[in-house]
């Protein structure tokens, strides 16, 4: 997703969180489809931008981390536990 483009249009934020990483993601809800697509994870810092497979933030906020998201060295995100 390109993240320029997606900040462009001033997406609903729906929070933010610092993951296990030390990478905060903000959540955004789609500019044009609003709830009907995945919610969009977002890490400023590296400027990236992708589609969670999650239609609302609290599994991926909960504190038991199973399915935090995280953005990899290659720009590529994850949900959940990172990798050894």
């Amino acid at each position: 997703m390109n993240y320029k483009k997606l900040m462009s249009y001033e997406p609903t934020s729906y929070g933010k969180m610092m993951n296990d990483k030390g990478q905060e993601i903000e959540f955004y809800e789609h500019p044009i489809y609003g709830d009907e697509v995945q919610v969009i994870c977002v890490c400023h810092e590296l400027e990236l931008a992708e589609y969670s497979t999650f239609f609302e933030t609290d599994d991926m906020e909960a504190e038991h981390g199973e399915y935090q998201p995280w953005f990899d060295e290659n720009g590529k995100l994850y949900m959940g536990q990172f990798e050894a």
